[in-house]
């Protein structure tokens, strides 16, 4: 006998026994599937599952169980067709929703993912792995900080989710902001002790800390002759004029500060191209901290553009910060490079510098 007429008999009988199986009470059947499914024999389960399925349009544990075989295979667009087809028979079922988020997540249907997730919010019962994914869907997006409120969530309902806690930790780190990191790493190696994983997590975030600290001593007003304008910088840094340049820097040479003069009036166009070309002589962008930003500060009358960005030259990490002050037909064009590993303090660091600066 071939192998192909074996499956063929094979096959009848299956649909034998499913037409036996289909028989019995709902319950029964979806733990057979899930019996199939423990022993890999899913091309089985499947059938008996789109079966019970077509039995009872309302029996929702049919969906689940055959949305879980889809998932074993990664066919989410078959899990949401499924889950759409049950929501219509079952509308506004809480399990039925919960099982379409990763679906939608995995196929980059964000937007549709938030939804879900919303309306299971404001059923008033939505547990901690719903918000979790939340945040997971916000990181993804880059907004790290709104992710942690939602991991905060998460493990407000749930006090062992170690899964919410390694993501805050994450979306800790991408904010640069390493103590919190280490805060909530260091509660979940409390639940799961030992766990390599964690402690990984927490010795590379030490190492970050501990090599992203520098002296910077005491803010003081620049001295400058003739004396045009205001800025704070390191009272420890040592200042040196390079042609028309005041070049600004630290001892051990890791944090650059460099003031220039211009008598270019600076339009939003003309601010966005300097920022282009000192950025595009950084090496590659890595990521952006500060978005561009141009405003208008009424407090000192003048037009005020800052922009901070990573970039990476030869697989190494740089800081990268430029700001233009103008006011009337002149402007100050000062930026700050640092090799120092980027942390939440040197953000600030930065900040502060950029915002002290003003025409007198």
């Amino acid at each position: 006998m071939s192998a192909s007429e074996n499956n063929t008999i094979n096959n009848e009988n299956i649909d034998e026994d499913i037409k036996d199986i289909i028989k019995e009470n709902n319950d029964i059947i979806a733990e057979k599937i899930n019996n199939l499914i423990d022993i890999n024999n899913i091309s089985y389960a499947k059938k008996l599952a789109l079966e019970l399925i077509k039995k009872d349009h309302k029996y929702k544990y049919g969906y689940l169980v055959l949305a879980d075989i889809y998932y074993e295979e990664n066919d989410y667009k078959s899990v949401i067709e499924l889950l759409d087809k049950a929501l219509n028979f079952i509308k506004d079922d809480k399990d039925l929703l919960e099982n379409k988020i990763e679906a939608l997540i995995n196929t980059y249907e964000y937007e549709e993912a938030k939804n879900v997730i919303e309306k299971l919010i404001s059923f008033g019962d939505a547990d901690s792995s719903v918000y979790g994914q939340y945040g997971i869907i916000l990181s993804m997006e880059g907004r790290h900080s709104e992710a942690i409120e939602k991991y905060k969530k998460a493990v407000a309902i749930d006090n062992e989710d170690i899964l919410s806690m390694i993501n805050m930790s994450v979306a800790y780190r991408a904010l640069y902001k390493y103590d919190d990191a280490l805060n909530i790493l260091e509660r979940a190696l409390t639940i799961n002790k030992n766990d390599s994983n964690i402690v990984n997590r927490i010795n590379n975030i030490k190492y970050l800390r501990d090599n992203a600290k520098f002296d910077i001593g005491k803010l003081t007003a620049i001295q400058a002759n003739p004396d045009r304008f205001n800025l704070l910088v390191p009272e420890n840094f040592n200042a040196s004029i390079e042609g028309s340049l005041l070049k600004i820097e630290s001892t051990d040479n890791r944090i650059s500060i460099i003031i220039s003069y211009s008598d270019k009036k600076y339009d939003e166009a003309a601010i966005k191209e300097l920022f282009d070309g000192f950025r595009s002589r950084r090496g590659e962008l890595y990521s952006i901290i500060t978005p561009i930003s141009i405003r208008q500060r009424e407090k000192y009358n003048d037009l005020f553009a800052e922009y901070i960005f990573i970039s990476k030259i030869n697989k190494n990490d740089f800081f990268n910060a430029i700001t233009v002050v103008g006011k009337g037909e002149e402007s100050i064009i000062l930026t700050i490079s640092s090799t120092v590993i980027v942390s939440d303090y040197l953000i600030s660091f930065a900040k502060e510098v950029m915002n002290s600066l003003y025409f007198k």
